[in-house]
């Protein structure tokens, strides 16, 4: 009981060791920016392998080529597809995942898309992406 009490606050520890990095280290916001960047760059130049790459293994494998992504990402988020420009809102946890705002304009309009962000091996990973359309308050 003991060994799993340890464990489970190793775990605990490891988790929010993760958490505290992503929301005081501004490196790792960096990276995290930088990674988004990308990939919006990668999709309005067509680029699908870069694109792909920087999605996380659990994307890759749900789609296995970079042509079944690129053609999910053009019907599924096509304001993500050709993007006008794009700004960081802030990163959030959300249920355990890390979660960077982003407000990107595009012709079909404006929309906050929600990147889950994953860290893998020291590298920060797409792991999954939703829209929702723009609020002004």
């Amino acid at each position: 009981m003991r060994h799993l009490a340890r464990a489970l606050g190793f775990c605990f520890y490891l988790g929010f060791a993760t958490f505290a990095l992503a929301q005081t280290d501004p490196a790792a916001e960096t990276k995290i920016q930088a990674v988004i960047s990308r990939q919006l760059d990668a999709l309005d130049k067509n680029d699908s392998a870069v694109a792909f790459a920087i999605a996380s293994p659990k994307i890759q494998t749900l789609f296995q080529t970079a042509e079944f992504f690129i053609n999910m990402v053009e019907r599924g988020y096509p304001q993500l597809r050709h993007s006008r420009g794009h700004r960081f809102l802030k990163l959030d946890w959300l249920d355990g995942v890390l979660i960077a705002r982003v407000l990107v304009d595009s012709d079909s309009g404006i929309v906050i898309a929600l990147y889950e962000m994953i860290e893998i091996d020291g590298v920060w990973r797409i792991n999954g992406c939703s829209l929702e359309p723009r609020q002004d308050t």
